[in-house]
């Protein structure tokens, strides 16, 4: 099973964003981008998201711009 969501430590209180996938970037990770935010004890997460439409929703419903 391919892990597409897991845990990790990150900083405290990271606001809930939305962000592209590292294949731009040279990276190797599947889909189109990813989910991610912690609470204030910085247990956060990622959610890996595979198709465009719902990476655009997402920022929308977020209210983050293009880019």
């Amino acid at each position: 099973m391919n892990r597409k969501q897991f845990v990790v430590k990150m900083a405290p209180n990271t606001p809930l964003t939305v962000h592209s996938s590292c294949k731009t970037c040279g990276g190797e990770s599947e889909g189109v981008g990813y989910l991610a935010g912690s609470d204030a004890d910085g247990n956060g997460f990622v959610l890996w998201i595979d198709e465009e439409d719902v990476y655009q929703a997402i920022r929308k419903v977020l209210g983050q711009a293009e880019g």
